[in-house]
């Protein structure tokens, strides 16, 4: 499109050169040398104020040694240019550019002619801003094309991704939810014959005194606990929003009552940096979130050389902000993004559910969850509420 508009600015030059030479070349092939010398200047220059001729820069006639025999600037005449002997060889018309003193580029139409047996050449030198005028807008055209096009491809291809993510969000979501129905069910179905397995153990158990079959009884009372401990972990996962119970308790007392449990381990060092903070949420499931994560952190420094554990409880800008950080394995980029998924886990016996539960529950109570973590440098988690739910 660009190509063609520039080949017709130029064949429209010209055309208005062809147009005004054979004009002027009429005017001066009825008149003599002489006479053009005197009548020329206002013939000219009536040519160049009349609206016809729009956009002439000059005129001019040149005899064969380059003498100025006619120039619509009157005072160029008499005047000598050195490139007319060069013009004659050429074919005529002659198109080319010039530039001229005042720094302008215009467009020249060299045409030779014979006036009483002589060759001179007649010069229509024209103003190329109309043209560029024309091509500048042509430019911006496509530019504008160009640009309106890249923002169709673009805004298609967002379109495309979105609908691409917004499909695999609803893939998710209806794989969570049979996953939650799937957890529900299961809970359930454990529960009750779970509570007659480990029911009927523990009486027996008090029954019997034969050692070995002691031994066994407590196999299957500890897998039978472990089961219990599944159960209630699907159970949690299933139903976060279930049962609420929103009260105002101390903060840093719940830490410390969680805490308990962990703080005989050997080797474990925990270091605590807690304000005394009023919260209110639900007690028991933020006591529940706190222990999966403690737990996490636990097990993560099991086999580093020191185990340390820092919780911190503070209240920042109107939030209630709790890390808990730990100099243990850490997690890969890998594992880092897939933490919270369920039953997703690196432990040879881990269920896959803490930290899903965690998230859930974390959803359930307006508590923002941030996990950052990063091989052989621990793991921090960040959780941050607020003051009341």
């Amino acid at each position: 499109m660009y190509k063609n508009a520039l080949e017709a600015t130029e064949q429209s030059l010209r055309m208005q050169a062809l147009g005004i030479t054979v004009t002027l070349n009429s005017f001066i092939q009825n008149l003599s040398i002489q006479q053009l010398k005197i009548e020329g200047k206002s013939i000219m220059s009536e040519m160049l104020l009349d609206d016809r001729w729009e956009g002439i820069a000059f005129l001019a006639l040149y005899d064969e040694k380059g003498e100025v025999i006619l120039h619509s600037n009157p005072l160029l005449i008499g005047k000598k240019t050195d490139d007319i002997a060069d013009i004659l060889t050429y074919s005529s018309p002659y198109y080319h550019k010039i530039i001229l003193g005042t720094g302008e580029e215009v467009f020249v139409s060299d045409t030779k002619i014979k006036k009483s047996g002589s060759p001179y050449i007649l010069r229509v030198a024209l103003h190329t801003y109309p043209a560029e005028l024309l091509l500048r807008t042509t430019r911006t055209h496509l530019i504008f094309i160009f640009l309106s096009a890249l923002l169709i491809v673009f805004f298609g291809i967002f379109a495309l991704l979105i609908m691409h993510k917004i499909e695999k969000m609803q893939i998710k979501m209806k794989e969570l939810e049979n996953l939650s129905i799937l957890s529900k069910v299961l809970a359930h179905e454990i529960r009750n014959p779970l509570g007659s397995i480990k029911g009927f153990t523990q009486y027996l158990l008090k029954k019997t005194e034969d050692k070995s079959i002691k031994d066994y009884l407590n196999v299957i009372l500890k897998e039978s606990l472990r089961l219990e401990r599944l159960s209630n972990e699907l159970s949690s996962y299933a139903n976060p929003h279930k049962n609420l119970k929103i009260d105002e308790f101390n903060l840093k007392e719940l830490i410390e009552e969680t805490l308990l449990p962990f703080i005989e381990q050997n080797d474990l060092i925990i270091e605590r940096d807690l304000e005394n903070l009023k919260v209110k949420t639900d007690r028991d499931k933020l006591k529940q979130i706190l222990t999966n994560i403690i737990q996490n952190a636990v097990d993560a420094v099991g086999s580093s050389n020191q185990k340390r554990i820092t919780i911190k409880a503070r209240k920042i800008s109107g939030k209630i902000k709790i890390e808990i950080a730990d100099t243990g394995i850490g997690m890969s980029e890998e594992t880092l993004k897939r933490a919270t998924e369920a039953f997703f886990t690196t432990k040879p016996r881990g269920t896959g559910l803490g930290l899903a539960i965690v998230s859930k529950l974390c959803e359930s109570l307006r508590i923002g969850l941030k996990i950052s973590s990063k091989t052989e440098e621990g793991t921090k988690v960040c959780l941050t509420m607020p003051e009341s739910l």
